[in-house]
């Protein structure tokens, strides 16, 4: 395995490097779907992937893919979630059918661990207003001064997926980007402690003596009872989205340290992900939805080009490499190595016998590549899962 991860982690590299401009990380080499611009989210989560593997290129892709982020900011500090930069004009957007959340928080994860691990105070200082302007913008859509953000349907990186609310992916990169400036200011802050207490409690139900962190009680005591094996994907006035997310999970193993039975909990939860796929992987959201399930409605007429959310499909049941790697570095930050190990290796043998191109997601029905190629999302992907092996000596680079 290890012969297999060092050949793709070298291959990822080269990808990562090629996706690099002066203007930033492209997300992919494949001119289609405004994949080839400077995106937000897919040119920051490349970015880290340069810092962890100490690619010089890479970095000062980062570097750029922050400073163009910064300078097409909207007035009201709205990161754009892609900006186009060619000779003749320069085309931003904010969201198509509705706007990003998550463009703010990996804009300020990109900008602190940028910092943290270059040392780049040039940069830093002409970065800053934009991450001030971004975490204002932040605590404006808590909408009630309590903590959590609230996300719209279609407002971050499952854009074409019915997730809603306060959810744990967006809140927990918002925490991880807190705790990064926190970090960097060395400040620490009894609210911000207060409010990471509170999400784990109540994304992941326990019992507990006082209530007086529950967000709402009567839904908390539902899940509670139904003994879930990881976080929820989100929470609404008088409801639990109890559906596996992937790359909430990750960032939420990468923020919390798991207690023995929540990590127990999340390896039986792998092992019945194992059973289903004949491979320990992990699908982007589970379980899947159907066209005679309720959430079909919201899914079927949901996308800018065209329909990819069949089941086991794109955000539906896909399995993205990039997801994969994050929840490896999860795994590893919860002592969880043997899984990753597994993960890992389940991987390779599905990808060793096709034509694989850094492909942006595996079927989740026939385990067949998908989507576009050439992806930096996957090129990252890989390289997280890597370093997820020797978790030690990249936790400090993840600001952790």
């Amino acid at each position: 395995m290890n012969q297999s991860i060092e050949k793709l982690y070298g291959e990822a590299l080269e990808i990562l490097r090629g996706l690099t401009t002066s203007s930033g990380i492209f997300a992919s080499t494949i001119d289609s779907d405004n994949y080839k611009r400077v995106w937000a989210r897919d040119s920051i989560i490349s970015g880290i992937a340069g810092l962890l593997a100490e690619d010089n290129i890479v970095i000062e892709g980062l570097k750029q893919s922050l400073l163009t982020l910064a300078k097409h900011q909207h007035a009201l500090g709205i990161i754009p979630s892609n900006v186009l930069v060619n000779e003749a004009e320069v085309e931003k957007s904010y969201g198509s059918l509705v706007g990003r959340v998550d463009t703010n928080t990996w804009f300020i994860i990109g900008a602190c661990l940028h910092y943290l691990n270059t040392k780049d105070e040039k940069t830093w200082q002409s970065l800053m207003p934009s991450i001030l302007k971004s975490r204002t913008y932040l605590k404006t859509i808590e909408f009630n001064e309590k903590g959590w953000i609230y996300t719209p349907l279609s407002g971050n990186w499952a854009d074409e997926y019915p997730i809603h609310g306060y959810t744990l992916y967006d809140n927990c990169l918002r925490i991880w980007g807190e705790s990064l400036w926190l970090k960097i200011n060395k400040q620490s802050s009894p609210e911000f402690e207060k409010l990471k207490s509170k999400t784990l409690l109540n994304f992941w139900p326990k019992k507990i003596e006082s209530d007086e962190s529950i967000y709402q009680k009567k839904p908390f005591i539902d899940v509670l009872d139904t003994s879930i094996s990881h976080f929820c994907s989100s929470i609404l006035p008088g409801k639990y989205d109890t559906r596996f997310d992937a790359a909430g999970n990750a960032i939420a193993l990468l923020n919390f340290n798991l207690n023995s039975t929540q990590k127990e909990n999340i390896k039986e939860y792998l092992f019945y992900l194992k059973n289903f796929f004949s491979k320990m992987l992990i699908p982007a959201f589970w379980p899947v939805i159907k066209e005679d399930d309720k959430e079909w409605e919201y899914l079927k007429d949901n996308y800018s080009f065209s329909f990819k959310n069949k089941p086991y499909n794109f955000h539906n049941g896909g399995i993205w490499p990039v997801w994969i790697g994050f929840f490896c570095l999860g795994l590893s930050n919860n002592d969880l190595i043997d899984e990753v190990k597994l993960i890992i290796q389940d991987f390779i043998s599905v990808i060793a016998s096709q034509n694989w191109n850094f492909n942006e997601f595996i079927t989740g029905d026939h385990l067949k590549l998908n989507g576009k190629e050439q992806m930096g999302f996957s090129a990252s992907g890989i390289v997280f899962m890597k370093h997820a092996l020797n978790f030690q000596n990249c936790n400090q680079k993840l600001g952790l």
